[in-house]
C-alpha cells in the first residue's frame, strides 16, 4: 500500500472545502504527513468570478435569439482585465482562514494560492509539489450547472493519476 506522505487539500472557504481540509488535517495527523492546502484564484479573462456567471441564456433579457437556440447557453466574449482590490482581498481572507484552521489544530502547513481552471490548476499544483494524495471537497451540484459543468471534484478525479479523496 502506497504511504501518503504529502498531501494537497483543495480550498475555497466553502463548508465543503472546511470539511476537506479538517479531514486532510486528520489524515495528516495519523500518518504525520506533510500538508499543503491551495485556493484557487479562478477569475480570468472574464468579467467575473466564473463562465458560468457570465454565460447568458437566450430567451432572456440579455440574450441572442437564434434558430431554435432559445435553451442553449451563448458564452461571453472575454476580455483581459486586471485583479480587482476587492477579489485579492477575498483571497488574502480565504488563506488567513485556513491558516486559521491549520493553527487551531496545531498542524504546520503550507498555504497557497494559485491561478487558473479550479480542477486543472489543483491536479497541476499536486503534481508539482509531489503530492501523494488529493483532498477535495464535494459540494452537491445539480440540474444545468451538474451536465454544462460537473463538479471539482468529479473533474479533480478523472485529470489526476494521484489518488483523489472526495470528503463528504
Amino acid at each position: 500500500m502506497k504511504e501518503f506522505q504529502h498531501l494537497v487539500v483543495a480550498f475555497d472557504g466553502t463548508e465543503d472545502s472546511k470539511d476537506a481540509l479538517e479531514l486532510g488535517i486528520h489524515i495528516s495527523k495519523q500518518l504525520h504527513s506533510e500538508i499543503s492546502v491551495v485556493h484557487i484564484h479562478k477569475k480570468g479573462i472574464f468579467n467575473g468570478d466564473s463562465i458560468e456567471d457570465n454565460m447568458v441564456f437566450p430567451g432572456t433579457n440579455s440574450s441572442y435569439q437564434t434558430n431554435d437556440m432559445r435553451h442553449y447557453p451563448i458564452m461571453p466574449v472575454p476580455t483581459e482585465h486586471e485583479d480587482t482590490e476587492e477579489h485579492s482581498k477575498e483571497t488574502q481572507a480565504l488563506e488567513s482562514e485556513a491558516r486559521r484552521i491549520l493553527d487551531h489544530h496545531n498542524i504546520k502547513g503550507n498555504v497557497n494560492v494559485t491561478y487558473g481552471e479550479p480542477s486543472e490548476a489543483i491536479v497541476s499544483f499536486a503534481t508539482e509539489h509531489n503530492a501523494d494524495l488529493i483532498v477535495v471537497g464535494s459540494r452537491d451540484i445539480s440540474g444545468l450547472k451538474r451536465l454544462l459543468f460537473g463538479s471539482v471534484s468529479e473533474k479533480v478525479s478523472h485529470r489526476s493519476n494521484i489518488p483523489v479523496l472526495i470528503a463528504k
